[in-house]
């Protein structure tokens, strides 16, 4: 009997607990917040380098847009007028591209950046607004010594590829305060519809290029004087067999630059818990002329470039073994432009 009551008690508190989610639930009215309309910005990306020109500014305002349909038209700044002074006060002026608005290129071959030179970026915008940068040191940098490449097998059970780990050496100078950033890219091979050895398609094998992020950064704040070794630049993916082409490009920054940069790794890196704080637009070195409290997005740099190639052959990677553990999951239907727009059918030249 004592079991029936004490049954018959726990299906009610069941109950009970139901009555009152529902009843809870009823009393929850939706609430509709309002969108957040921010006034479009000035947003510069952009460096000039040691390298003989040309060097490209992009300008654009803040604006919400979609990778899928394009840039938005109305974020584009035309007719802008866009110098950059060096301080021997050289002054040259900037040509918009015709096919891509967005861009303004230094196309004088005798504007080449100089070590120990500063520059400073001017945008006189269309309705008559001036921006202006601080003066930005070219500072001189380290010499990569060496690049390798370590090919790392990751889990298939997760679809992900394997990866060519690519690492440099340098030095660091015994001058305190000198800062890094590493820009990577590869050519990748990758085939469509099926693999080479059983189809002679002239179209499903080609090379896709693959960059790495902008934000590897590094201060010598803890390692001045000292090598910097094994420095882990780029994972890049193994989606087929053969070989693959890298450049490593290794840049000065200043200080503020490097802050820029580590605080964008900082809030691309977030997890997105709870208890992170909300992302807020990066401001950089640009500002209003007449007024220096009104700042834009992104930055105007100035760096020196080493920079090194590397081919991995790719010839140690079993044929059959490669495609059975990765069950072609790497070999879409179709044609190589159809599938990578930006892919190219020969390995890139005068590698």
């Amino acid at each position: 009997m004592r079991k029936k009551s004490k049954k018959v008690s726990v299906n009610l508190c069941v109950i009970s607990v139901y009555l009152c989610v529902i009843a809870l639930s009823a009393c929850v009215d939706e609430v509709q917040l309002p969108i957040r309309q921010a006034k479009p910005r000035l947003v510069v990306d952009g460096l000039i380098t040691d390298e003989a020109p040309p060097y490209p500014i992009k300008l654009t305002l803040s604006g919400a847009y979609s990778s899928g349909g394009g840039f938005p038209e109305e974020l584009i700044i035309n007719g802008a007028v866009v110098t950059i002074t060096d301080n021997n006060d050289r002054t040259v002026q900037l040509e918009q591209d015709l096919l891509q608005p967005s861009y303004y290129w230094v196309r004088e071959p005798s504007f080449q950046g100089k070590a120990g030179h500063r520059y400073t970026l001017k945008v006189v915008l269309p309705d008559g607004m001036v921006y202006v940068s601080n003066p930005e040191l070219l500072a001189p940098v380290a010499p990569i010594e060496k690049v390798n490449a370590e090919y790392r097998r990751q889990n298939s059970i997760f679809g992900q590829p394997d990866l060519y780990g690519i690492f440099i050496d340098t030095r660091d100078p015994a001058t305190l305060g000198d800062y890094y950033r590493w820009s990577t890219y590869s050519y990748v091979p990758r085939w469509t519809n099926v693999d080479p050895m059983h189809s002679a398609c002239s179209v499903c094998s080609c090379w896709v290029p693959y960059f790495s992020e902008l934000t590897n950064v590094l201060s010598d704040a803890l390692i001045n004087g000292n090598r910097i070794s094994h420095r882990l630049v780029f994972n890049s993916p193994v989606y087929a067999i053969g070989k693959q082409y890298v450049e490593v490009r290794q840049y000065s920054l200043t200080r503020s630059a490097y802050q820029y940069w580590a605080h964008f790794e900082e809030q691309r890196s977030r997890t997105g818990s709870l208890f992170d704080p909300q992302p807020a637009s990066i401001e950089g070195n640009v500002h209003q002329q007449a007024d220096t409290t009104v700042l834009a997005l992104g930055y105007f740099g100035a760096s020196a470039v080493s920079k090194q190639r590397l081919i991995i052959p790719g010839d140690t990677i079993q044929y059959d073994k490669f495609l059975n553990r990765l069950n072609k999951a790497f070999i879409p239907p179709g044609s190589c432009p159809g599938n990578f727009p930006l892919s190219q059918l020969g390995p890139p030249t005068n590698w």
